[in-house]
Formats: C-alpha cells, sequence, structure tokens
C-alpha cells in the first residue's frame, strides 16, 4: 500500500528548516494511519544516535589481506545479513584498518547510492571489519529487532522518496531522522512488540543457517576433492600450446590461467575419475522463450494470481541456492513447466552460475530463456541436488566465470559445460551433501512461546535442509509483513503465542 501523499499546505518553520528548498517534491510525506508513531531519532541513544563510516581511498583496497572493507552493496533488500559476495566487501590494507569494535546485531545503514538499506551484523563480520563512509551504524535504545523490522519495511524505505534524485542523506541533511516509525496502537503494546521483534529474530536466525548449511556443503566438496587426489598424478602448469587452443576453440585467457588449470587439475584428478552431465544422467535444455514473438502478449504480478504460471528466472536466485522471490505471469500459451528434481542453472550476466534445485513437487513453475535447465532421466533427487550444489560451488571458485564469454557479465552456452569436469562423488558422499540442502525434518514437539520462539527455531533449524529453511522463512515473512500492517494501519493485533 503506498502511504506517500502530498500536503494542501507546508509551513514556514519546514521550509526553513530544509534551507528555503522550493522543490515540490522535498514536501512530500508519508501518511501514517497509525497515530501511535515516533521518529527515529527518538528511538536512538541522545548521547550516540549514531556513527558514520570512514572512506580510507580505493588505493589502499587489496586483493588479499586480514582486514577487510564493508561497503554500501553489502546493505540489500533480499537480506537482512550483510552479503559477502562480488566485490561487497573488499581485503584493504591493515595500515589504514579503524576496528569499529562490531558486536553480533549492530544495525547499519546505507546513506548513499542505496540510500535506506539496512542491515545486521552478525558474528562473523565482528572482528576485521571496517565499513565505509556511505554506512551508518545506529544505535538504537528500544528492541533492536523491532526497530529493525520497520527499517526493512516498505513504508521506511518510501520516506526516501521525497529526497530529490541523486541526493544522499548527507546532502538531505539527515532528514531520515524525522522518518517516522509506528507502534502497536492497544492495550497490551509490549506483548505485540515482543512478538514482531520474536519473528524478525527468527527470521535472521533462519538467514543464518541457510548461509551456514551452504559453506558446510562447499566445504565437503572442497574436502572430498582436495584430500582424494591420484597421488601418481603431479600437477604442472605450462603455457598453452596451438595444439590445445585449436582442440578447445577459444582464446579467452582466463581458461588458460595458472588459477584455471590448478582448480581444473584438482577435479579430473579425483581419485575416483570424473565425469559429464550426460554421463550423470542429465538432460539440458533452455527455460521458457518469454519473448512477445515467442508466446505472444503475457501479463505480471508480484502477487500469485489464479491460472498464473510462478516464474523463477535466474534473476530471482540468491547466492546461497535458494529461490529469493517468485513473480507471476499470466499467458494463454501452454509452457514449458519444470519438475521435481530439476536444477536451475543461471546461464546470463552478473547472475551467471546461481543456482537453484527444486526439491518439492511443482506446478507451473517456469524459468526463462536465461536458465540452463538439468533434468535427471531416473528422477534421482539426490543426484540432481548433487549435480546443482556443485555447479554453484563452481561458480565461487572462479571456473564459472572463467569458462563463460562475453561482457556484461557474459554467458555460458550450453555447449561449454564439455569444459565442466564432475567428480564421481561416491552415493554417500552425494547423500550427505543433499541432506544439508534437501531434509523435511518434522518441527519440535513442543509449543512455542515468545520467550521460547528463537530458541524453537532454532532447534528446527539445526535439521532442516537449505530447501526447507527457505520455506519456513518466507512463512515467517508473510507473517511478520501481515502483522506490521496491522500495526501500520493501527488495528489490534492479536499474539497467538
Amino acid at each position: 500500500m503506498n502511504y506517500l501523499r502530498v500536503p494542501h499546505e507546508v509551513k514556514v518553520g519546514e521550509i526553513r528548516r530544509r534551507e528555503w528548498a522550493w522543490s515540490p517534491s522535498m514536501y512530500r510525506r508519508v501518511t501514517i494511519p497509525n497515530s501511535n508513531v515516533k521518529q527515529v531519532k527518538d528511538l536512538l541513544n541522545p548521547s550516540n544516535p549514531y556513527e558514520k563510516g570512514v572512506e580510507p581511498g580505493s588505493i589502499h583496497y587489496l586483493h588479499r589481506s586480514t582486514h577487510f572493507f564493508i561497503r554500501t552493496k553489502a546493505l540489500q533488500d533480499s537480506t537482512c545479513l550483510i552479503y559477502p559476495k562480488g566485490d561487497a566487501i573488499i581485503p584493504i590494507s591493515p595500515r589504514v584498518f579503524e576496528d569499529p569494535f562490531f558486536v553480533d546485531g549492530d544495525i547499519l545503514m546505507s546513506k548513499d547510492s542505496n540510500v535506506g538499506e539496512c542491515a545486521m551484523v552478525d558474528v562473523n563480520y565482528c572482528r576485521n571489519h571496517m565499513f565505509c563512509g556511505g554506512i551508518v551504524r545506529l544505535h538504537p535504545t528500544i528492541n533492536r529487532y523491532y526497530f529493525f523490522s520497520f527499517l526493512k519495511h516498505p513504508i521506511f524505505k518510501m520516506q526516501f522518496e521525497p529526497i530529490p534524485r541523486g541526493a544522499t542523506i548527507t546532502h538531505a541533511k539527515s532528514l531520515w531522522l524525522d522518518y517516522l516509525i509506528p507502534f502497536p496502537n492497544q492495550s497490551d503494546p509490549d506483548r505485540v512488540v515482543l512478538y514482531v521483534s520474536a519473528i524478525m529474530n527468527a527470521i535472521i536466525e533462519k538467514e543464518k543457517a541457510i548461509r551456514h548449511k551452504n559453506k558446510l556443503i562447499d566445504q565437503i566438496i572442497t574436502t572430498e576433492i582436495v584430500t582424494k587426489q591420484n597421488t601418481r598424478c603431479q600437477f604442472r602448469y605450462s603455457f598453452p600450446s596451438i595444439n590445445e587452443i585449436s582442440t578447445l576453440g577459444r582464446l579467452d585467457a582466463s581458461m588458460y590461467s595458472r588459477e584455471f588449470k590448478t582448480q581444473e587439475f584438482l577435479l579430473r584428478n579425483y581419485v575416483n575419475g570424473s565425469q559429464s552431465y550426460q554421463d550423470m544422467g542429465f538432460d539440458v535444455c533452455r527455460g521458457q522463450n518469454l519473448q512477445l514473438s515467442c508466446i505472444g502478449k503475457s501479463i505480471y504480478s508480484d502477487k500469485p494470481k489464479s491460472g498464473f504460471y510462478r516464474l523463477a528466472a535466474p534473476t530471482d536466485l540468491s547466492e546461497f541456492r535458494t529461490i529469493q522471490h517468485f513473480r507471476y505471469l499470466g499467458n494463454s500459451k501452454e509452457l514449458a513447466t519444470l519438475r521435481q528434481g530439476d536444477v536451475i542453472f543461471g546461464a546470463e550476466g552478473f547472475c551467471k552460475g546461481r543456482i537453484v534445485i527444486l526439491a518439492d513437487a511443482v506446478q507451473q513453475t517456469i524459468t526463462n530463456i536465461h536458465g540452463i535447465i538439468f533434468h535427471t532421466r531416473d528422477g534421482n533427487i539426490i543426484k540432481g541436488i548433487y549435480l546443482g550444489c556443485f555447479l554453484g560451488y563452481l561458480r565461487a571458485l572462479g571456473l564459472v566465470d572463467a569458462i563463460g564469454a562475453g561482457g556484461s557479465g557474459g554467458s555460458l552456452a550450453i555447449g561449454y559445460f564439455h569444459h565442466v569436469p564432475i567428480p564421481k562423488f561416491s552415493e554417500q558422499k552425494q547423500a550427505e551433501i543433499a541432506h544439508l540442502y534437501h531434509n523435511d525434518a518434522p518441527p519440535p514437539a513442543d509449543k512455542p512461546t515468545i520467550d521460547s520462539f528463537v530458541q524453537w527455531h532454532d532447534r528446527w533449524n539445526s535439521e532442516l535442509g537449505i530447501w526447507e529453511l527457505d520455506r519456513e522463512m518466507k512463512v515467517l515473512q508473510r507473517i511478520l509483513s501481515e502483522v506490521q500492517e496491522q500495526i501500520i494501519e493501527g488495528k489490534t493485533v492479536t499474539v497467538p503465542i
């Protein structure tokens, strides 16, 4: 719902505070139906409301270091945690490092670039990480999870819209301190605050569990490959010969680099050998072409609608082998749908190499032509999960970028997959990897209370696979959104626990 309104009149004092700016867009404001609202500045520590990061300069950026620099790119709408991929966090010279002394649960907000985006710091970034000058660290005096939940809500970001295009919080003078956070308007507001906080906290813990299990999968693959090498063969790097270039038919320098050759050797030198996706029993094809010239006119929606297809394009996939969100497409034609066990592999642009394995039965679900689909001929979902997780591992190693071709993120044609050797892991090792990705464990037998809600979910998290963690996280996100809308509207929230 859009709460952004243009006022009928503006007081002279407000114009003075904005340094006599006369742009009409500067005076649009969010109108919240609930009268029980507080400004951000009233919810921060009066003596130390926030602190700004520092900007040491790109001359101090390094390829490798023991210390790291968090940029505004690390604060993303799709996650509550620091986003670590790409160049969002970069190594920096220890000589210019200024320790912010992070603690688990610190709240960071971007004041430049992606203005208003927020993230919580978890324990992985509490040491040897500093943040840039485009970020502020907030010090709330109220429950930080309730505060953070509304910083992530669209109604908070909506309040940034009146800031002129291209402006930053600095240029807008810290007007964000006047932005509003709604509170429950009922007889038991503290209980509602605790309920919202518990849901937000549980969502963050599920994100942490998803990342942790992704890391475990990559560690298992690495350990299996590195510790089980054919000792009769030793790696020796040499520059490419004319015959090698002629055989590959590629002139890409990265495919002949020492880094690529080293990783390729480890894969091919695995003690049990390697194989192609065809040898594993997979068929491969492109996703549905959604162009007007191919399927005619389509209707798109962010919300599910009866008879619509559910679309999971590569841009909808996360770095952590999950689907960030679905979109929905209405079309009169019979489109090519996905099946349980299919692997979706992003083949184009900066999403190249992102994957997801459809571990549940799916209906009316499609991907677009920028996705490559691997389908098991025998329906063995464990084999499908292993292939998908391994392809995601190749992205983390940088091999997907090395094999791809072209600019603007490049592309990876189906024909290029013959460059990818897939180690012949034992069925037991494949099952170990699959268990981390797909394990639909029942919830704990006892019922959660507000006080035990997060711990109850933590016990469940330890048993669930990545696919199920993401599913349950989306359930909590829907519940949180519904409760927040009730608070914004000033309605009574019923706490079910």
